[in-house]
């Protein structure tokens, strides 16, 4: 059972405090909705958890030791931050199989493509698919079964009523295997998750 703790974390960017005493606690099993204002540090709180910002008052700590020295802890999450981590010069195919080097996993994605309609597409250039469908395919590196922790920034943006029951099915089957989920969001999603705070 793994337990994410942050315990009074405020953080500046710049001369700007976007982060202000944040608490909270997220434990194996459960999804954590961010909700907050455009620059209220939805992704800076996720970069924070990523260990992409480690200046910052206060402690993240998992199963009560700091993220900042637990040497393991790089390992066990996926982030999937707004912008599309794809290279529109290539194909889906292409951008696929290099994803399968960098995660050392190997799948079938012909066949993981076909359940986002999307099979028919993967000799196209990225470059050439609409937003919905570069975040599907985007979304596509939570197939990759290496880790505990998924940090979504914005999933949910660009996607149809189909893809988005997809994704919330993804997430509870994730939480159903003792995944933990943070996920940022404006939009009023169809389903309630395990808990919601604004920031």
């Amino acid at each position: 059972m793994n337990e994410l703790k942050i315990e009074d974390l405020s953080c500046k960017r710049g001369e700007s405090k976007v982060l202000n005493n944040v608490s909270l606690t997220i434990k194996s099993g459960e999804t954590l909705v961010v909700k907050g204002r455009n620059g209220s540090g939805k992704t800076t709180l996720l970069r924070i958890l990523s260990n992409f910002i480690t200046s910052y008052q206060g402690k993240v700590s998992l199963n009560d030791l700091s993220i900042l020295e637990d040497n393991s802890y790089n390992n066990k999450f996926n982030l999937i931050g707004q912008k599309n981590s794809l290279k529109d010069n290539l194909s889906i195919k292409k951008n696929l199989e290099l994803w399968d080097i960098i995660f050392n996993e190997t799948l079938d994605h012909a066949k993981l493509l076909e359940q986002d309609n999307l099979d028919h597409l993967i000799n196209r250039d990225v470059g050439s698919l609409s937003d919905g469908q570069k975040k599907c395919i985007s979304l596509h590196r939570l197939n990759y079964n290496k880790y505990e922790f998924w940090f979504l920034d914005e999933p949910f943006v660009y996607l149809d009523e189909v893809n988005t029951n997809s994704l919330i099915e993804k997430i509870n089957r994730f939480n159903e295997n003792m995944g933990i989920v943070i996920l940022t969001s404006n939009i009023n999603l169809p389903k309630k998750f395990h808990k919601e705070i604004n920031i």
